[in-house]
C-alpha cells in the first residue's frame, strides 16, 4: 500500500478537523449571506446582493469541504477499526 491509502489515527484526527473548518466556514458564510440581505433592505446600495450571493456560494464550499472531509475521516476510521 502507498502513504496516502495507508490509515492512521493522526490522518483521521486531522480530516475530522478540516471538516470541522468546512463546518464552521458555511456556519460562517451563512451570517455573511444574512448580513447582506439585511444590507439590502436597510441601505440605498445594491451591495448586499453581492454578499448575499458571495454567502452562498461560501456556504456551497464549507458544506461540500466538510461532506468530502467527513467521509475520508469516516472511512479512515472504519479501515482502522476492522484491523
Amino acid at each position: 500500500m502507498t502513504s496516502m491509502k495507508n490509515p492512521s489515527w493522526p490522518k483521521v484526527f486531522a480530516f475530522v478537523g478540516v471538516a470541522v473548518i468546512g463546518l464552521v466556514l458555511a456556519a460562517y458564510s451563512a451570517s455573511v449571506g444574512t448580513a447582506g440581505v439585511a444590507a439590502s433592505l436597510l441601505g440605498k446600495r445594491q451591495d448586499g446582493l453581492d454578499l448575499l450571493s458571495v454567502g452562498s456560494a461560501v456556504i456551497l464550499v464549507g458544506v461540500a469541504g466538510m461532506a468530502a472531509f467527513g467521509y475520508l475521516a469516516l472511512r479512515g476510521a472504519r479501515d482502522l477499526t476492522r484491523r
